[in-house]
Parts: C-alpha cells; sequence; structure tokens
C-alpha cells in the first residue's frame, strides 16, 4: 500500500501546503489505497520537501513525480477518458498556479510581517526560541531569494496580488459552468486546482485573493465540490 507523508494539519485545514494537498486530494479522486504519515520538519524528507510517498521499496518525492507514478503503475482512471487538448489545458493551468500563484501565496504567507508570526508560532513553536529565530529567520531570507530570481519577488505586494488574481480569473473563465476544471468528472488538474484555491481559504491568512474566491459562486462551489467528491 501507498505510505503518503505530508504535513500535520494547520490553520483547520487538511493541509496547509497546497502540492501536499493536490496529492492527497489526487490519491482520494483516483481511488487509490494509502496509509497517511505526519512530519513536522521536513528536511530529512527526500528533496528537503513535502509531500512524498512512498511504494514498497521505491520513495518518490514531489507532488507531480508522485503523480506520475502513480498513472504508470495504477493506470490513470482520471485522465483517461480526456483528449490530447484537454490535457493541454489541464496541463497548462495546473502551470500556472505552480509555477506563479504560488508564489502569490508565498509572498502573503512568508513575507507579510503579521502572517509570520502565525507561522513561526505554527509551524517553530515547539523549537528551542535560542535557535528559532535563526532558523526562521533564514527561511524567510530563502524564501525572498527564490521569489526574486524567479522575478515576482521584484514587484510590490499590490503588484504580486494583480497578478493573482489574473491567475484566479483565468481559471474562473475556464471553468465556466461546468463542474470540474474540463467537463463533468474530475481530473487530475482539479486535484491541483483544489489544493491552491482551498489554501489561499486558509482563515489566518485573509487576502485580495480569498476575498475575490468569497465573492466568486463559481471559485466557492468549485472548492465545495471537489471537497465533497475526494474526501466526502
Amino acid at each position: 500500500m501507498i505510505e503518503f507523508y505530508k504535513f500535520v494539519p494547520q490553520f483547520g485545514m487538511r493541509d496547509a501546503s497546497p502540492f501536499v494537498l493536490k496529492l492527497e486530494a489526487y490519491l482520494r479522486l483516483a481511488g487509490v489505497e494509502y496509509t497517511t504519515t505526519e512530519v513536522m520538519d521536513p528536511r530529512k524528507a527526500p528533496k528537503g520537501k513535502l509531500p512524498y510517498i512512498r511504494d514498497g521499496n521505491q520513495t518518490i518525492a514531489d507532488s507531480s513525480f508522485c503523480i506520475l507514478y502513480l498513472k504508470d503503475k495504477y493506470g490513470d482512471p482520471l485522465g483517461e477518458n480526456l483528449t490530447a487538448e484537454q490535457h493541454a489545458v489541464g496541463h497548462a493551468v495546473q502551470t500556472m498556479l505552480e509555477e506563479r500563484t504560488y508564489w502569490v501565496l508565498v509572498n502573503h504567507r512568508w513575507l507579510n510581517e503579521g502572517n509570520q508570526i502565525i507561522i513561526r508560532d505554527a509551524w517553530f513553536g515547539a523549537i528551542p526560541a535560542f535557535i528559532r529565530g535563526f532558523i526562521f529567520g533564514k527561511l524567510v531570507k530563502d524564501m525572498k531569494k527564490g521569489m526574486v530570481a524567479h522575478g515576482i519577488g521584484r514587484h510590490s505586494d499590490e503588484e504580486i496580488f494583480t497578478l493573482g488574481l489574473a491567475d484566479l480569473k483565468a481559471f474562473e473563465d475556464i471553468l465556466g459552468d461546468k463542474p470540474y476544471l474540463l467537463g463533468d468528472e474530475p481530473s487530475e488538474y482539479d486535484a491541483t486546482g483544489y489544493g491552491f484555491l482551498a489554501n489561499f481559504m486558509a482563515k489566518p491568512f485573509p487576502s485580495v485573493m480569498s476575498q475575490y474566491i468569497e465573492n466568486s459562486k463559481t471559485l466557492r462551489d468549485y472548492i465545495a465540490r471537489v471537497e465533497k467528491k475526494a474526501f466526502g
């Protein structure tokens, strides 16, 4: 059976990582049986990040490579009836969320001073105080460096949110009046959409992104629909 490694739930969410939530939603939607191990410190994980899975003597890190492995070994029930064009649209939306919208989430959670305190106390509260500041400070510094290298970190908060809102609007327009992103049945791309949209709704981190989703019946209903389909 698949062993699934994820963070300990925080902020009233199943997982506060969009990538972990993406993979767990995929496992549920695809009907893959798994056991869960919750991890507080991901530094010893493969690639130093969560999620990852173990299947017998195989260890696979990164949500995208985990899904590729699962589809290759156990079949692709969520994608076998999609056309090449639908897969292309799904891939484009997924890439948008993971390579740009993600950094909007990072900027708001990790670089906003008020939110930093919430993150620090929730995820690093068990670390002795005399080293907690050093460890957390280094992580924040690394986040900033990553965002500058990406390019999005060179913008103001307002400009970053402008880009994020454009992503939400694009997702909303592609979804339209369909139950799921590509039609009447969920696909792996809905696992990604759910993972990211649900994370923006984490209660301790209100933003213009969460406000946009809250004001969009299309997006609110979509999150609830995928949540119910995946987790019951």
